[in-house]
């Protein structure tokens, strides 16, 4: 695994979007393409398609709708393929891997039956937190995922030359963006949700970076609110001044929490009892498990600061199954989820915490953004 503290925050600052995917390509090559492998692996695993051919034809229809959808990412993501020589198809199948455990095998037509049942959701996954604050608002989460996505974390910077505007954010080699935020304090964490009515639909990655090419939280949700979505996940949209927590599932969103003067948290299971009766969560998922935790922890720690959220999402209270979660010892299975990063983020000066893997041994490195400003005031 490499440490962050072994690599500051790359930064792309290609103004054209072809040329800036093309670096990363370039850049993370090799990477890229283990990766996909890995990712390519898991889903034929974890979904009902019948074989590769069919899992990469459900993959490619998403470019389309990538290129109507945004056509500035849409070439970054053209310029990732050009750059790291890779099938399109396999880049989704990077980005997209977990709406597209979701998505059914009649989304390839007419005749296209379920050939088989998908395994059950991963057993774990991340956390998110908002905090008002005593001074400042501040948004982060734990990133879990499988324990091999580990040596391909990377945060980036995407700054253009030409412009003011600036992202920081935590991703995967090959992949638009997970979670981040942009020079005007708009921030955005997101939790995977697993949906029975998933689609064909915008690549999740891209719906982070649209939403962080925004200036406050308000058009952030509105763009998620108008987006034709895959799967389902919760959304955690802040810029200080105003919040929003989003449930969705592949064809609904909801919106569960509302208010940027009180705290919220969220795991990896849905509030609201609709979305209930499309979501799937597996019988030994510790969703529920962790967002006992957290509120528990919560209650106890009251943090109030950058430094005091990064130490609830270190939390290891119940460990191996903890906030920040880790794969028992004896576990076999060498994809099993644990925490691979986090993610801190300041929203009134645009400093931003992160590491990789575990955070209790791997400390946080500061980053700031250079381009910041507009500072939002207190929530509370």
């Amino acid at each position: 695994m490499i440490a962050v503290d072994d690599t500051e925050a790359v930064l792309l600052d290609q103004d054209d979007p072809g040329e800036r995917g093309e670096a990363q390509g370039e850049m993370w090559r090799d990477e890229i393409r283990e990766l996909a492998a890995i990712r390519l692996e898991l889903t034929l695993s974890k979904s009902e398609v019948k074989d590769e051919g069919e899992l990469l034809e459900i993959a490619r229809r998403h470019i389309p709708v990538l290129d109507a959808y945004h056509p500035e990412l849409a070439a970054e993501f053209a310029g990732i393929t050009r750059g790291a020589a890779i099938d399109p198809a396999l880049l989704v199948v990077l980005n997209h891997y977990t709406d597209l455990r979701d998505i059914p095998r009649r989304a390839l037509g007419p005749g296209y039956e379920r050939a088989g049942e998908p395994a059950e959701p991963d057993d774990g996954g991340c956390t998110a937190v908002y905090i008002p604050g005593l001074a400042t608002p501040t948004l982060g989460q734990t990133w879990d995922m499988h324990r091999t996505a580990s040596p391909f974390v990377r945060l980036l910077r995407v700054r253009p030359k030409s412009g003011d505007g600036e992202l920081l954010f935590f991703t995967l080699v090959g992949c638009l963006a997970m979670t981040g935020i942009n020079e005007h304090g708009v921030a955005v964490t997101i939790n995977n949700l697993t949906s029975t009515d998933a689609q064909i639909g915008v690549l999740w990655p891209a719906l982070v970076r649209a939403m962080l090419a925004e200036t406050t939280a308000t058009a952030a949700y509105e763009r998620l609110m108008a987006a034709t979505l895959s799967s389902g996940h919760h959304y955690m949209i802040a810029d200080g001044r105003d919040f929003y927590g989003v449930e969705s599932s592949g064809q609904r969103k909801v919106l569960t929490q509302v208010g940027a003067r009180a705290a919220h948290i969220h795991t990896n299971h849905c509030f609201d009892p609709v979305l209930r009766k499309v979501e799937r969560v597996s019988p030994v998922s510790t969703t529920f498990r962790r967002m006992d935790l957290a509120t528990t922890l919560y209650v106890q720690a009251r943090p109030q600061t950058p430094a005091q959220l990064w130490d609830f999402l270190c939390s290891h209270d119940g460990y191996p199954k903890s906030i920040c979660a880790h794969a028992p010892p004896d576990n076999p299975d060498p994809h099993a989820s644990e925490t691979c990063g986090r993610l801190v983020m300041d929203l009134s000066s645009g400093d931003v915490l992160a590491s990789r893997g575990c955070g209790q041994e791997n400390p946080p490195v500061a980053y700031t953004l250079d381009r910041w400003r507009q500072g939002a005031p207190p929530a509370s």
